[in-house]
């Protein structure tokens, strides 16, 4: 992911895309706007291309998705603790299995929270590296 990260860092500081330096939700409304909506844009894509049963657009949407994913860390101040969050998302994300080590499924395959759950602490990551 970090050098997916420097990737987007230089492609923002050569188009002149938004950027911060450090952790925020206060960025200009028409920069979140515009993320947003190009993020919900290659979403209606990627719904195209697996309707349609196309690999290659499938793989072009997903890209162009987690490419602005990752551009929208810039433009929140995130990248240096993407990595972070993702590991801790991540755990969490673990923590759905049931006490028989097996996931709780939802009838249409969504994964479900089990009581062993225990949300991500995102907080805590951004409050110790915002922190000065």
């Amino acid at each position: 992911m970090d050098r997916q990260l420097r990737q987007l860092q230089a492609f923002h500081e050569r188009f002149g895309a938004h950027m911060e330096q450090a952790p925020t939700a206060d960025i200009p409304a028409a920069v979140g706007e515009v993320r947003a909506h190009l993020i919900a844009e290659e979403l209606e894509e990627y719904r195209a291309a697996f309707a349609a049963g196309d690999l290659v657009e499938i793989a072009d949407a997903l890209t162009d998705l987690l490419y602005l994913v990752l551009g929208t860390y810039h433009s929140h101040g995130l990248q240096d603790i993407a990595a972070e969050l993702f590991d801790e998302v991540h755990r969490s994300n673990m923590t759905k299995l049931g006490a028989n080590g097996q996931p709780v499924l939802r009838e249409d395959g969504k994964v479900l929270k089990s009581e062993l759950y225990s949300p991500p602490d995102l907080r805590a990551i951004i409050k110790r590296t915002t922190a000065t």
